[in-house]
């Protein structure tokens, strides 16, 4: 994700355009690894202000994951926006939430992923329809009906039943 910005050090306050597209490296998120579903895009301008690099840009991104509530696997698409700031790492501290660059180009991925992983869901379903699954057998209830019968609440949560009214939601 290099943007060459060797035209804009020497055009300072002039917006620059730039565009980049392709394959996103593996990234583990939370411990957990994220799979990519086709090319990562980014789109933007940057500004020189004759010490940092002013980033605006807009990113997608597909990857692989699963419903929350039935499990299947799925492609879930994120848009986002970002604006952020990139500084010669000779000036870099770590107090500042500036990227360092180097040379004639600005290395977009650490900030791309950090944005990204912000706009990420906790949670992901396939659809609002999803039923999930079974409690008791844990059958896809996308698929059907699973037979089980509804069990009789145990008494110790009687109480609790009451506050449901034909089992919907209160």
């Amino acid at each position: 994700m290099i943007v060459s910005v060797n035209e804009a050090l020497r055009r300072v306050g002039e917006p620059f355009p730039f565009a980049w597209e392709g394959e996103l490296p593996y990234e583990t998120f939370g411990g957990s690894p994220v799979r990519f579903a086709g090319p990562g895009k980014i789109s933007g301008v940057c500004v020189y202000d004759g010490k940092t690099f002013r980033v605006d840009a807009d990113a997608e991104a597909s990857y692989e994951t699963t419903c929350a509530r039935c499990g299947c696997p799925m492609v879930q698409k994120l848009s986002f926006s970002f604006t952020e700031h990139f500084v010669r790492s000779i000036y870099k501290t770590p107090d500042d939430d500036l990227y360092p660059y180097e040379g004639e180009q600005l290395d977009l991925s650490e900030a791309f992923f950090d944005n990204l992983f912000l706009e990420m869901p906790m949670t992901t379903v396939c659809s609002e329809s999803c039923k999930g699954l079974c409690p008791i057998c844990g059958a896809d209830l996308n698929r059907g009906q699973c037979g089980c019968q509804n069990q009789k609440i145990d008494a110790r949560f009687s109480a609790l039943e009451s506050l449901l009214n034909d089992h919907k939601e209160v």
